[in-house]
C-alpha cells in the first residue's frame, strides 16, 4: 500500500543527587510508599539513588557521554549538538567491585510481565536488555532496562516481577564500547509500534538479522521518562494517558485507511470518539515532537472518494519543531512544510504501507 503525501490543508471531516545514603533512602522512601499513600502508581526508581525531583536532583543522576555534557544523559535532542535523539534517559553508577564495574541494583518501575530478556551483550546497541510490560489499569506500557551487566536468575519471557525488585545489574554492555567508567543504566518508557514488525524489517533489506522480535528498538517508541516521572509521581496523573495528554501536539495528521491499526487496538485509550461501523474513512493524528501518535480521532466518510494510503499534514507547532531538529518527522523548508522520513517510517509501521 503507497502512501500519496498532501500539503498541509483539510481533506477529512473530522468525525543535586542526595549527599549520603541516608537522603537516598528518603528518596526511595517516597519512591514506594508516598504512592501508596495517595492511591497512585507504586512507582519504584529504576536504580537505588532516587532523585528528590525531576530537576537540579535528577540532573545529578545523569551518565553523560564522552562530552561529558550533563544533558547528554538525558531524554530527546541531546547529543552532537542538539543533531542526535537520545530515547531514553542514563543514570550513572554509584557503586562498584574492586576491578571498578558497577554494581548498582536495577529495579523494576512497577509491577509487571517480563516480554523480553536478551543476555547477549554484543548483539545490540542496547546491550543486555529487559522490556517489561506494566498495566495502569487503563493503558499497557512498556519499561526498558539496557545496558546490564547481568540479568537476575528467574527474569525470563513470562515471568511476573513486583515494584522495586531486583531484575539487573548495572553494567556497559553493548555492540561498541562503553568505557568502565561511564557504566550506566540506559532506561526508557515505551509504547510498541506493530505486531507485524518482521515484515516491515525484511521488506526494508536491512543488513543484519533482527534477534529481538517485536521489541527490536525501531519498533518501541519512548516516551519522556521526566514527564512520566513528574505526572505520575509528583503531580496528579493517575495513568499513561494523563501524562501524554498533557504532552504538546507538535503535528496532526490525516491518513486515509479504513483499518484500525494493531496500535489502536492495543491502546484504545488513545482513541478520541468512537470507531463508526460502517463509514471510516482514515484518522486524525495528534503527535509529540518525538513522534508517539498519542490521540486518534476517526474520519468518517463525507461523499467524496478517500484515497487509500493518503497522508495529510494538518496543521504544525513551528517552535517544537524549529526546536527539536534532530527529530526529522516534519521538515519545514522556506516556510513550506512536510512529512519526514521518520514520521514516514512510523506509519509504515502502524499501518502496513509500503
Amino acid at each position: 500500500m503507497n502512501m500519496v503525501f498532501e500539503p498541509v490543508g483539510r481533506i477529512f471531516k473530522p468525525g543535586a543527587w542526595m549527599a549520603n545514603r541516608i537522603f537516598a533512602a528518603i528518596g526511595l522512601f517516597i519512591f514506594t510508599v508516598c504512592g501508596i499513600a495517595t492511591g497512585k502508581l507504586n512507582l519504584h526508581w529504576p536504580t537505588g539513588n532516587p532523585p528528590l525531583d525531576m530537576r537540579d536532583s535528577f540532573y545529578s543522576l545523569l551518565q553523560p557521554t564522552a562530552s561529558n555534557e550533563i544533558q547528554s544523559g538525558n531524554f530527546g535532542c541531546v547529543r552532537s549538538k542538539g543533531a542526535q535523539f537520545h530515547e531514553g534517559i542514563d543514570l550513572k553508577s554509584f557503586s562498584r567491585d574492586a576491578r571498578g564495574e558497577s554494581t548498582d541494583p536495577v529495579r523494576s518501575i512497577l509491577p509487571g510481565k517480563v516480554v523480553y530478556a536478551h543476555g547477549q551483550s554484543n548483539k545490540s546497541t542496547l546491550g543486555s536488555y529487559v522490556v517489561i510490560e506494566h498495566s495502569d489499569g487503563e493503558m499497557t506500557f512498556l519499561s526498558l532496562y539496557a545496558h546490564l551487566r547481568s540479568i537476575e536468575r528467574g527474569i525470563v519471557r513470562g515471568s511476573r516481577v513486583a515494584s522495586g525488585q531486583k531484575i539487573a545489574t548495572m553494567g556497559r554492555s553493548a555492540s561498541y564500547t562503553i568505557p568502565r567508567h561511564r557504566a550506566h543504566l540506559h532506561f526508557e518508557i515505551s509504547l510498541l509500534l506493530t505486531d507485524r514488525f518482521q515484515s516491515w524489517y525484511d521488506w526494508k533489506e536491512f543488513p543484519d538479522a533482527n534477534l529481538h522480535g517485536i521489541y527490536n528498538g525501531i519498533n518501541l517508541k519512548g516516551i519522556d521518562p521526566v514527564a512520566f516521572f513528574e505526572e505520575l509521581h509528583w503531580g496528579n496523573g493517575r495513568g499513561l494517558r494523563s501524562v501524554l495528554e498533557k504532552q504538546a501536539t507538535a503535528f496532526s495528521i490525516a491518513v486515509g485507511t479504513r483499518q484500525v491499526p494493531d496500535f489502536l487496538r492495543r491502546y484504545p485509550a488513545l482513541l478520541n470518539g468512537s470507531i463508526p461501523k460502517r463509514g471510516l474513512a482514515g484518522w486524525k493524528i495528534d503527535f509529540t515532537w518525538y513522534g508517539v501518535p498519542k490521540k486518534w480521532t476517526p474520519l468518517v466518510f463525507n461523499g467524496s472518494l478517500t484515497t487509500n494510503g493518503k497522508v495529510a499534514l494538518q496543521s504544525y507547532d513551528s517552535r517544537l519543531i524549529s526546536s527539536n531538529r534532530c527529530k526529522k518527522l516534519v521538515r519545514v523548508r522556506n516556510g513550506k512544510p512536510t512529512i519526514g522520513p521518520e514520521l514516514e517510517s512510523i506509519l509504515q509501521l502502524l499501518f502496513g504501507f509500503r
